[in-house]
Parts: C-alpha cells; structure tokens; sequence
C-alpha cells in the first residue's frame, strides 16, 4: 500500500459528473471570440465545431432549435462572438461549449458598445420613465422622420390616413443607414422643433441588422430624442429589433406601422367619443331646461296677481269706511275732525296708488324673468349649434359632396374596401353627391397607391 490514509474511490461516471457539476457551476454564462474550424453539420440539423485563437481551442455544439432561429451561415474560418454554457459530454469525456446564441465578431463588437453605451445613459437617467413625454391622443399634426424612399413611410402614411385622416402629416427627410445617418437624423429632429408644426413625432425605419440600424443607436439621436420637447414615438426595425432610440423615447412602437398605430386614435373609438359627447350634450340640456322650467314656476308662484292685491285693499277700504260710518253716528264734532285727517292717511294709501306700484313692479319682474330665461338658454343653444356643426364635418354624406364615392355590394349592401372583395364582371352599386348609379367591374386588383402629404 502507498499509504495508510482513507481513499475515496470514484467510478468514472461519478467524476466525470462530478466534474461536469463543477464546470457548469463555475461558468453558468460565458462570451468567447474566436475562428470556427472543424465544422460539421450532420442531417439532425445540429453543428459541431471547434473555436480557435493563435493558442488553444475548444469543441462547441450548436444545437438544432437555436441553429435554426440565428440568422448566420456558418463557415470554416469564420471570425464570430458566441454566448454558451460550458459542460462537459460524459460519454466521450469531451470539455465542451453548448452554444446559445452566434454573432459575427463585427457585430459582437457593435453589440459591446452598444451595451456600454447603454449603461452610460441609463446611469445618467436618460431613460428614466418619469422623463417621457405624454402623447396627445388626438395630434392635430404630424411629424415624421425617415427616409422619404423607404419602406417606412410607405406603411406610416395609410395607417395615419385610416385611422385618423383629419390629422396634418409632414415629412422631414433623413438618412437612416450609413456613416452620414446620425447627423442627418439630428438635423431633421432640430428642424421639425424649429417648425414648431407638429404635436406628435415618428422616427422610423424599415428592419434590418444591428449593423444596418447603428444610426439610432448613436449617442447624439439619442440625446437628440430624449431632449426634443415634442414626444416622439419609435419605430424601427421588426419586433425584435430595440434600439436605444426606442429606450429614451416617450413610446416604442415594435414596427413603424404600430408607431403610427400609437401616434392615432381607433377611428371607431373617436366615433363612439363623439356620440358620446352628443348624448351627455343633449342630456345636460334637457336638465338645464327643466331646471330653468322649474325656476320660472318657482317665480310665478311667488308673484301675487295685481287683482288679489287690489281686492285685498278694497276689502280693507270698505272695512275701514264702514267703521268710519259707525264712528260718524256715535261721535261728537271732535270726531268728525279725527274722521276728516283719516279721510286724508285714507287718500295716502289709496289702492290706486298701491296698485299701479304694484304693476310697475310685477312688470320690472316680468322683464327680468324672460331675460334670464333667454340667458339660460343661449349657451346651450350655441354649444348645440357647434356640435352639430363638428358631427356634419365627420359625415359620410360630407365626404361624398367632395367628389368622393360609396361603393356597395348588391344584395348585402356591403362596403366595398379592398380589391380582393370585386371580381371581373361584378355589378357594384355606386352613390354619389347628386344620386346613385350601378356598374360594372372590368377587372380589379390592389396596387401601390401614391401617398400625399398634408402640408
């Protein structure tokens, strides 16, 4: 025996489990650059390689789920950036990479820096939400900032014209791929707050790779955005694709169409806020009327008849006369001078008097009851006529009286909007400003329709 000391005896699956523990623990998350050599890509859709510098290497698998969804061709010699698990394949007693994400060594060193500048702005709180703008939900103009031969604007602009064609759009051109595009972009930022025109913005652009989308991850569009004082909504690339332009603006759209999506309110929902606004018109005023009906009975009822008052003094005057006879037969000459001076307080208070005060002043009421009448009613009647006024600047009858057309299928009474609707030789029932006509379709398809902007 060498020694006497205990021993622990392993099996050869007990350490190399033991040692794959170990490693996977050590390093649950890794980056490592490097050249692929030895690739093989067997029919199961997996790839094996080695990864390789000046001294050393390493085996890696690329499994087939996560091969599939990377858009890189691997290459032997191909200089790339891989994110893996480190493990161990006990079967063969292989150190191994299982690799969970592959990028171009160019890309890897886009992505580093676009990490660190990250980080920076993020400690300076340029990302902060309590910095972002709120987005008005019914702009009155539009800015938008793209190219104006790109793919962006060619889905930016039907969407705003479908769901909210009232609003004004303008165009502020800029590059957006190459060396020449952060400056561009800043540029048209600067112009459009000059312009001071619009009440929303959408930077934009079709997808592409981190590479072709650099611009807008720029240090200077990016403080170009966070300090615009106009709220800007993002829509760059495709779902996946986040910019730190879409981290400091004041919403992110995943693509330029749900940008201008989120620029605009539901078109049907702006409908159902205006009838909603015309039934709480409608009842306010029927309240009010009713109020000012109960008011002015409030007021009759306070006002005394002249006739009730002029009787009331009559009474009073006979009372007082017939008291003035009984006086007359039981007092002496004395009396008769006490009867002659109430004769005169009598005269003072005459009804006659009495009552034509009293109609001055039910007259005085009279006038002022039907003036405030008149006062409460204006304001409603003027809030009416302005309502109106909005609701037939929205009407469809509206529209048509500009030289535009309803298209309706025969039968169901369908509108018809898309092409895909119409068939060659269908009859389509027609209605115009002055009347209506039925025609017939020739042929029918969809195609690019030219986009105006709304100075």
């Amino acid at each position: 025996m060498p020694n006497s000391l205990p021993r622990t005896v392993y099996t050869v699956s007990n350490f190399s489990n033991e040692v794959k523990t170990l490693l996977e623990s050590s390093f649950p998350d890794i980056w490592i650059e490097g050249e692929i050599s030895n690739l093989a890509t067997p029919a199961s859709g997996h790839a094996y390689f080695s990864l390789k510098d000046a001294h050393a290497q390493v085996r890696c698998a690329f499994f087939r789920n996560r091969r599939l969804r990377s858009p890189i061709a691997l290459a032997n010699g191909m200089a790339v950036v891989v994110h893996a698990d480190v493990s161990l394949y006990v079967q063969r007693g292989d150190f191994q990479l299982i690799v969970t994400h592959l990028e171009d060594a160019g890309e890897g060193e886009l992505r580093r820096r676009y990490e660190a500048l990250k980080r920076r702005l993020d400690h300076e709180g340029l990302f902060d939400p309590a910095h972002k703008r709120k987005i008005p939900k019914y702009p009155s103009a539009i800015a938008l900032v793209t190219s104006e031969t790109g793919a962006a604007i060619r889905d930016m602009l039907p969407t705003i014209g479908n769901h909210y064609p009232i609003a004004s759009v303008r165009l502020y051109p800029a590059l957006v791929q190459g060396p020449d595009a952060p400056a561009s972009i800043v540029t048209a930022l600067e112009s459009m707050e000059q312009d001071n025109f619009c009440d929303v913005a959408i930077v934009g652009r079709g997808g592409g790779t981190l590479e072709d989308l650099w611009a807008f991850n720029d240090e200077s569009v990016v403080r170009a955005i966070g300090n615009c004082q106009i709220p800007i909504i993002t829509g760059i690339g495709h779902q996946t694709d986040l910019t730190l332009a879409d981290l400091v603006a004041d919403r992110y759209g995943a693509t330029p169409t749900a940008a201008a999506e989120a620029a605009t309110p539901d078109s049907d929902e702006t409908l159902q806020f205006l009838a909603s606004c015309r039934a709480r018109i409608q009842l306010a005023m029927r309240r009010r009327t009713e109020r000012a009906a109960q008011e002015v009975d409030a007021l009759n009822a306070r006002l005394r008849h002249p006739a009730a008052i002029v009787q009331q003094q009559v009474q009073r005057h006979e009372s007082l006369h017939a008291r003035i006879q009984n006086i007359a037969h039981t007092r002496t000459q004395r009396d008769q001078i006490l009867l002659l001076n109430l004769s005169h307080r009598l005269h003072a208070r005459s009804p006659a008097i009495t009552t034509d005060r009293a109609l001055t002043k039910w007259l005085a009421l009279k006038r002022q009851l039907f003036y405030l009448g008149e006062q409460l009613l204006t304001r409603p009647r003027q809030h009416l006529k302005a309502a109106s006024a909005r609701l037939n600047t929205l009407s469809p009858h509206e529209t048509v009286k500009r030289g535009y057309a309803i298209v309706r299928l025969p039968g169901s009474g369908a509108g018809v909007t898309e092409p895909e609707q119409l068939r060659g030789g269908d009859t389509v029932h027609t209605e115009v400003s002055g009347g209506w006509f039925d025609a017939q379709v020739e042929r029918a398809g969809s195609g690019q329709r030219r986009s105006l902007l709304k100075e």
